[in-house]
């Protein structure tokens, strides 16, 4: 079943995710969807839409599940987590503006890819949600970089920790949901503090996969039979 629908306007083209049975879930066939719906060539701009009450659920569970039943979880944690990285990086270099439609929770992952884009539209449903460490995972998808550029390093952490929601009505919602603004002024400085990050990221991913304590946490979150 596809992911992800690609359509051509005069304006652009949209991709829209089209899962709204799983809430939009991102599991290894809809992150490969969308990083070949990044590399459209074509003018105009790439509106990231998504079908359904939420913009996207983040990482798949029930692939979480098939891993863990599989004794695999620390392949599939690790090997997702740097497919969506090489995803996020590549809406961040995309050639062409990239705008993000939000309405409804961008969980997760759904939250660096509505980071990733250079504008990001809300309606008043629309909240990220940045949910890793009531897992007990780090953040993955340059969730750390993305947030700090957006929002200051340390604001950026201390909103990682707590598992904080942002909605339209936070007092970050200026810096992170606009109508209309100019393009990202510096995205290859963005994309070298990324990639200058991502090693410890993705070690960071692994360690904790390879921890027994982080399967028991998952399976308590989850309720995962381990």
């Amino acid at each position: 079943m596809q992911r992800v629908r690609t359509s051509q306007h005069a304006w652009g083209t949209q991709v829209e995710l089209c899962r709204p049975q799983r809430r939009n879930a991102l599991d290894a066939q809809a992150v490969a969807e969308l990083r070949e719906a990044f590399a459209t060539d074509g003018p105009g701009v790439i509106v990231l839409t998504a079908q359904g009450p939420a913009f996207c659920a983040g990482g798949d569970l029930g692939v979480l599940q098939e891993a863990a039943a599989g004794d695999d979880l620390v392949g599939m944690l690790t090997t997702n987590a740097a497919a969506f990285a090489d995803l996020i990086e590549a809406i961040v270099a995309c050639p062409r503006p990239t705008v993000a439609v939000i309405d409804g929770p961008a969980v997760g992952g759904g939250a660096c890819l509505a980071l990733a884009c250079d504008v990001r539209v809300a309606t008043p449903r629309a909240r990220l949600v940045l949910n890793w460490s009531r897992a007990g995972l780090p953040p993955d998808g340059h969730a750390t970089t993305l947030l700090a550029w957006a929002v200051g390093a340390e604001r950026a952490q201390s909103l990682l920790a707590e598992g904080a929601e942002i909605t339209t009505d936070s007092d970050l919602a200026s810096r992170l949901f606009r109508g209309v603004v100019e393009k990202r002024p510096d995205r290859a400085a963005l994309l070298a503090a990324m990639r200058a990050a991502r090693e410890a990221e993705l070690a960071a991913i692994a360690r904790a996969a390879a921890d027994k304590a982080t399967s028991e946490r998952l399976a308590v979150v989850y309720k995962i039979d381990t």
